[in-house]
């Protein structure tokens, strides 16, 4: 019977079911009917009705095991039904003490919502058993027992907007959780690897799959906590730029995009120091790292959070990097309100993952028609700017460059902190720190930091992090007060600073400009008028040059800011704009001279970037 459910279940995953899926026992509910599918996926056109099996450990209808995943397709117009459930796998991270976010793929059938009754503990592959409900600040791995007291939802801001739940099933499909996780282990083995090894609890929801359109009320500048609501991998990027921003986004792996401006485009992630040993609040060592999508056919960026306690202690230690583009079942994370609406999950956000695919296995064109799935990929150009203050810890700050993007605030792209520690340094964004700036790439630009110093005397420690997909070479630090230039290519620059706000003073550079009066004379010999049109399209590769009136170009001569003449050129053939390659030139900020034919002279600065 459970061969021939297994092949039942490849069957289906690789040729998808055009309308409902249908699971009851049979023989006047005597005998038990299930599916179950492993290291695959199964796709369900329309909607599910599943009825509960007669065997208290093994009712369920739907196994989902080894990575298996359930997805359902985009024009679902009917809800999931019936008395019967799903059964997932999800495993947590942190001991008794350390909190994960969560959020279940599955609701009661009775209410249509979740609470942590509805999860199970795995005696087999297809047999699962209750678990204690404690009040107890600790839980225990075996025999399982979760306890109650940590159960939240989170929507506002502050302390006070943690909402208690405990084991009431009160939770709406979408939101996120917290719960901690167990002390001890339950070596256990089922699909390979043990219920909890240490600090890694394994849970099996069991209850009605959730699927189709979620609506989450915002709020402005509120956050609220989330998660990935379906029995599937889930698209963060395509979730996050569809929920923020304007207008529509063309991209070439998902085709046009429509955006509604509910969020900032950003995810924050929980993340703790491992092994923690405390319930006191003040104790508590962790923090938010953020994830901006950019754009859905990059990976995105994630940068770890800097650990804290809520008195502002750091021990030194930050938070794991890891890949959030594609979040497995039951992940959760916090995002931020642009103005009131609704947030929407849809089951176009799910995918179906790399493991349930299966070794170079595309999926079928049914599958892809609701849930795009491509191994196309736009690189990233990123530049990592590493902040280390007093030796004690590190701020890491990722400057990425899209063309899209613009040097202020772009929805799904510049992630803001999520908190501050009391001295800290980010990307100035008017009076605001921001962990992950995207811009267009311009050699000459200087980006501003926020720099702030709360108490005593700080040491602050600029270095060169992570350099990727991006011709840079050279990295400075400005001191706009003292207009020095320092190179934190070859090694890192310390400042020493007194309690104050330097936000503006501290600047990033990728070229240390000269100044007017310091250039090479050559360059500047007569006065300059505005009868050309000079721009550097480094997307092309070349530097364009169009006349503002009817009068043609006499000769153009390009130096570099030694003075070195690069290029000349003194016939055009009375043409009123020209366009010159700049692909051979090195990065860097060059000097055009554009000579009309009355000899007057055209001068501007330009920036050379070539990918």
């Amino acid at each position: 019977m459970r061969r021939f459910l297994l092949v039942t279940a490849f069957l289906f995953a690789f040729h998808p079911i055009f309308g409902q899926l249908n699971i009851a026992p049979s023989g006047n509910g005597q005998n038990r009917n299930y599916v179950y599918v492993e290291k695959s996926f199964l796709f369900i056109e329309n909607d599910i009705r599943l009825v509960k099996n007669p065997s208290a450990v093994n009712e369920a209808s739907l196994y989902l095991r080894d990575n298996a995943e359930l997805l359902q397709g985009e024009q679902q117009n009917k809800e999931n039904s019936g008395t019967g459930s799903i059964s997932v796998f999800a495993e947590g991270t942190t001991n008794a003490y350390d909190y994960n976010y969560w959020s279940s793929p599955i609701i009661s059938p009775e209410n249509g919502l979740f609470g942590i009754s509805l999860l199970q503990v795995p005696v087999s592959t297809i047999v699962s058993r209750q678990p204690q409900l404690t009040t107890v600040p600790n839980g225990t791995a075996n025999p399982l027992a979760i306890s109650t007291r940590w159960i939240y939802t989170y929507q506002g801001n502050g302390y006070s907007s943690w909402k208690f739940v405990g084991g009431n099933t009160v939770i709406p499909p979408g939101y996120g959780f917290t719960m901690k996780g167990t002390e001890g282990k339950d070596l256990v083995v089922v699909n390979g690897r043990a219920n909890n090894p240490g600090n890694s609890q394994r849970y099996d929801f069991r209850g009605k799959p959730v699927s189709g359109t979620l609506d989450i009320p915002v709020t402005p500048d509120a956050f609220v906590l989330v998660g990935n609501p379906y029995p599937s991998t889930f698209n963060l990027s395509l979730f996050l730029l569809e929920n923020s921003g304007s207008g529509t986004l063309s991209t070439n792996c998902y085709g046009s995009i429509q955006r509604q401006n509910i969020t900032t485009g950003v995810a924050y992630f929980w993340d703790s120091k491992e092994n923690g040993s405390s319930h006191n609040l003040e104790d508590y060592m962790g923090g938010y790292g953020v994830f901006s999508p950019v754009d859905p056919c990059t990976d995105g960026i994630y940068e770890p959070p800097v650990f804290k306690t809520v008195k502002n202690v750091e021990d030194g230690s930050t938070g794991k990097p890891s890949q959030k583009k594609f979040l497995p079942v039951s992940q959760g994370f916090m995002v931020k309100g642009a103005q009131a609406g609704n947030i929407t999950f849809k089951n176009s956000h799910r995918t179906p993952s790399k493991n349930a695919l299966g070794t170079n296995t595309p999926a079928p064109e049914a599958v892809k028609k609701d849930h795009q799935h491509t191994s196309e990929k736009n690189s990233l150009a990123r530049v990592q700017l590493k902040v280390t203050v007093n030796d004690l810890y590190e701020r890491s700050l990722s400057l990425a460059f899209w063309p899209a993007a613009t040097p202020k605030i772009d929805a799904g792209m510049d992630a803001g902190a999520f908190e501050l520690a009391p001295t800290d340094v980010g990307w100035l964004q008017g009076e605001e720190s921001y962990i992950i700036d995207v811009r267009p790439f311009d050699i000459s630009e200087e980006i501003p930091l926020f720099v702030k110093v709360e108490t005593g005397h700080q040491k602050m420690t600029f270095s060169q992090g992570i350099i990727e997909n991006a011709a840079i070479h050279e990295l400075f630090i400005l001191d706009t007060l003292t207009d020095e230039y320092f190179s934190i290519k070859k090694e890192p620059l310390t400042l020493e600073l007194q309690p104050g706000i330097y936000h503006g003073r501290y600047k990033l550079a990728f070229a240390e400009k000269v100044a007017k009066e310091d250039l090479p004379q050559v360059i500047f010999e007569e006065e300059a008028y505005l009868k050309f049109s000079i721009h550097q399209n480094n997307r092309l590769g070349a530097l364009q040059i169009i006349s503002n009136d009817l009068f043609p170009i006499k000769a153009v001569e390009i130096f570099d800011l030694q003075g070195k003449k690069m290029w000349y050129r003194s016939n055009f053939d009375n043409r009123r704009s020209v366009e010159i390659s700049t692909r051979p030139w090195g990065n860097g900020v060059y000097i055009v001279k554009v000579i009309d034919m009355n000899n007057r002279k055209t001068v501007k600065k330009i920036s050379v970037y070539n990918h």
